[in-house]
């Protein structure tokens, strides 16, 4: 419903529609048999800024049950009946989108809410959902740096479980598409910055971010600046981590799940 500056709904044109609940539990039920260990259950915002699962709230509760999946969902600003709603039926990981800045939350998603809506939304997840994992865009701003380390402030007052930075990307068929992305050396400071923060916490560099635009410069700063896991990392990243004498291990999911799961799952 936001039509989000920094999105304009491209990003969900390439996830598996669930448009029902019945449809939602058999793709998950599928995906089960067919190898998968777990969903993100994701999708757009509605006009108060959340994702609107109350009406599948039945059907994710069955398939929990049903598959064991591990459930892992992108939750938005919920209010506190539905972040206990989401407890209630078995969601195991909450992935929230963290702005740090009232006058990003304003100028991207459009709507009348500020930093501290954020942090209410982050314990009431925290009080039922085994795992709260924010998410940090770098540059979310149209490129500039505003409110991330405000960001890194509210995260430290909640028992978060993982933290996962996402770099905006100037995506074409956005009012951001000519927006130039924060400098590599940038990145890496505020992931330093946090690294001592959350000193044991896994830090991650998530899937959203310029790649080919700075040849994986991005994400060698990240390795430099202590990040624990890069979803799809480049050769570059990976050199960087053997150079440091990092043991590098590979694991076919998202990269905030708990370090307990990452452990069953890693492949080497």
């Amino acid at each position: 419903a936001l039509s989000c500056k920094h999105c304009n709904r491209q990003y969900l044109k390439s996830m598996i529609p669930c448009p029902t609940p019945k449809a939602f539990h058999e793709k998950c039920v599928w995906l089960a048999k067919n190898g998968a260990r777990g969903v993100l259950i994701s999708g757009g915002y509605n006009a108060e800024g959340w994702v609107p699962l109350e009406g599948f709230l039945d059907s994710i509760e069955r398939t929990k049950l049903e598959t064991g999946l591990f459930l892992n969902v992108h939750t938005g600003l919920v209010p506190p009946w539905l972040a206990r709603e989401l407890g209630r039926v078995g969601i195991d990981m909450a992935s929230v989108d963290l702005i740090g800045s009232d006058e990003t939350i304003e100028l991207v998603l459009g709507i009348q809410k500020t930093t501290k809506d954020y942090g209410r939304t982050l314990k009431a997840l925290e009080e039922v959902i085994p795992s709260v994992v924010p998410h940090i865009c770098i540059g979310l701003h149209e490129g500039k740096l505003l409110g991330e380390r405000k960001a890194l402030e509210i995260a430290a007052g909640v028992g978060i479980t993982a933290l996962v930075f996402l770099v905006i990307i100037p995506t074409p068929g956005t009012p951001f598409q000519n927006i130039s992305p924060p400098e590599p050396a940038a990145v890496g400071e505020l992931i330093a910055e946090a690294r001592l923060m959350f000193p044991k916490i896994p830090l991650a560099l998530g899937c959203m971010r310029p790649r080919a635009s700075n040849r994986g410069e991005i994400e060698v700063r990240a390795v430099w600046s202590g990040v624990d896991r890069i979803e799809l990392p480049s050769p570059g990243a990976v050199k960087a981590a053997g150079e440091l004498g990092l043991e590098v291990r590979r694991l076919n999911a998202c990269c905030a799940v708990p370090t307990e799961v990452a452990k069953r799952w890693s492949l080497g």
